[in-house]
């Protein structure tokens, strides 16, 4: 399961980040606690456009 993540996990990655985990990890444990969210193409590009906005 591919998911950006929306701050830093120590292990796993930074803030917008596109990381693969299991399936189980990701639904039950970074998506619900609001650490995640699922790396559909609306979200890569919403993400994307968040990183160039903030790097001017």
């Amino acid at each position: 399961m591919e998911v950006i993540l929306k701050e830093d996990i120590k292990g796993l990655g930074y803030k917008n980040d596109q990381v693969t985990v299991k399936g189980g990890y990701g639904r039950n444990y970074l998506i619900p606690k609001g650490l995640a969210l699922v790396a559909s193409e609306s979200n890569k590009k919403r993400i994307a456009e968040n990183v160039k906005q903030a790097s001017h």
